[in-house]
């Protein structure tokens, strides 16, 4: 079979998001209906597209695909920054290592707590959170982040020096700095991990309601998520 014929059957992956980028540069369903060589009146299917509900043939997004995938693969990159350890002069530093995932994000979910103001109020605020990222590779990246910790270095006068740090910063991702990182092959490995997070990191502290909701929500989401990218996990019975 020829590439061009595989082409005619072949699914392209990130039909909605390449969908998406040529309505925010001015395509309309009717002109994106013709562009994949469909009747200008196709605009349902052009919808189906562009919510995920369907995915186009690499034949019909070939246009799009020449047009916009360079812009495509740079918002699939992904930049996060964890903590590297290392001794010096017997001491235990760190040092700051970036690192890029290139995929798409199915889930971020963050879990909060209950903190109290100084002026007696209190406030539900983010103090870990869960990226999930299916990469290019077919596999899947779980990270796990928190946005509070220790940071030890060497001062200028060579003294050891440990910073309590907590980062808050309107750029989201930069206020999130990942302490594991778990690569799973398969979509079920993913749904076990994330299941035994939730119920054996549920806290005993009948005042952390709002942390057991965000627990308890977390595989909930994660199926709903993984449903809309066409995986249907063994938990999920289907009705008919």
């Amino acid at each position: 079979m020829t590439e061009q014929k595989e082409n005619t059957k072949k699914t392209y992956r990130y039909t909605k998001q390449l969908i998406r980028l040529a309505i925010e540069n001015g395509y309309t369903n009717q002109e994106i209906a013709v562009k994949a060589g469909l009747s200008p009146k196709s605009i349902a299917v052009v919808s189906r597209w562009r919510n995920g509900k369907a995915l186009a043939t690499v034949r019909q997004m070939q246009f799009f695909i020449n047009e916009f995938e360079h812009l495509l693969k740079r918002k699939m990159e992904h930049l996060f920054y964890k903590l590297e350890k290392f001794e010096k002069d017997g001491n235990t530093l760190n040092k700051i290592n970036y690192f890029k995932v290139s995929g798409e994000i199915i889930l971020k979910h963050p879990i909060r707590k209950e903190v109290q103001l100084n002026n007696g109020n209190k406030k539900n605020v983010p103090f870990y959170r869960i990226v999930i990222i299916k990469s290019s590779n077919e596999c899947f990246y779980i990270l796990h982040q928190e946005n509070e910790y220790d940071f030890s270095l060497m001062s200028d006068n060579q003294e050891l020096c440990t910073i309590h740090v907590n980062l808050s910063h309107p750029s989201e991702n930069s206020a999130w700095l990942t302490t594991a990182i778990e690569k799973e092959t398969k979509c079920e490995q993913v749904i076990d991990i994330i299941d035994n997070l939730s119920m054996n990191s549920l806290p005993t502290n009948p005042r952390s309601s709002i942390i057991k909701s965000d627990l308890m929500t977390l595989p909930f989401i994660l199926r709903e998520n993984m449903l809309k990218l066409g995986h249907i996990p063994e938990s999920i019975e289907v009705l008919e």
